[in-house]
């Protein structure tokens, strides 16, 4: 037996044969570095995702071509409570159901006013402040809306109309935000 691409290759997640869509999926990008340099996204808009196969190769994506997507999202937040607290930065992976593949999305900073920071806990000042997040919370420009809007949107893109699991860690919590602020996304990533 050959060594597995990965642990989870080998519990044969996915009972349907997905050869068909493996094939669109691993088409190589063939965009040199000067080109990837020369685009220049919109102001506050994450327009590009990287597509990266377990052994390390940049794969091209199709629309909604995943088998039993997972959803692997993770939230910083000003504190743990729902009735106050707010998301200061989201971001989202999708992989396929055998964990082979990956397409990384948004990674987003959301602006906060300075009250909204200024109100967080002990833990959350200092471990925000140590890791820039805060100093990048307050030069953000992407409200709650955006980052709402750029995460659905990449998931549409990716997942389509499948119903994804959610994956991540502490994924409860975040799930709870989602919830409060985010109707919309959690439709799409959650079976109610």
């Amino acid at each position: 037996m050959s060594k597995p691409e990965n642990m989870f290759s080998l519990l044969n997640l996915d009972g349907e044969d997905d050869a068909g869509n493996d094939s669109e999926v691993n088409q190589t990008f063939s965009t040199s570095a000067k080109e990837t340099a020369a685009r220049k996204p919109d102001k506050g808009v994450q327009n590009d995702t990287t597509v990266v196969s377990n052994n390390g190769g940049t794969l091209a994506s199709s629309s909604g071509g995943y088998r039993m997507p997972l959803v692997w999202i993770d939230l910083e937040m000003t504190g743990l409570d729902i009735s106050k607290d707010r998301i200061l930065e989201i971001a989202c992976i999708v992989t396929d159901g055998k964990l082979t593949k990956q397409i990384e999305g948004p990674n987003l900073v959301i602006s906060q006013s300075k009250a909204c920071l200024d109100n967080m806990n002990e833990w959350c000042k200092t471990h925000h402040a140590s890791s820039g997040l805060t100093e990048r919370v307050l030069q953000s420009e992407i409200s709650e809306g955006d980052a709402e809007k750029q995460v659905l949107d990449f998931l549409m893109k990716h997942v389509g109309s499948d119903t994804p699991s959610i994956a991540g860690n502490s994924v409860y919590v975040d799930l709870l935000f989602l919830k409060v602020s985010k109707e919309c996304l959690l439709g799409l990533i959650c079976c109610n």
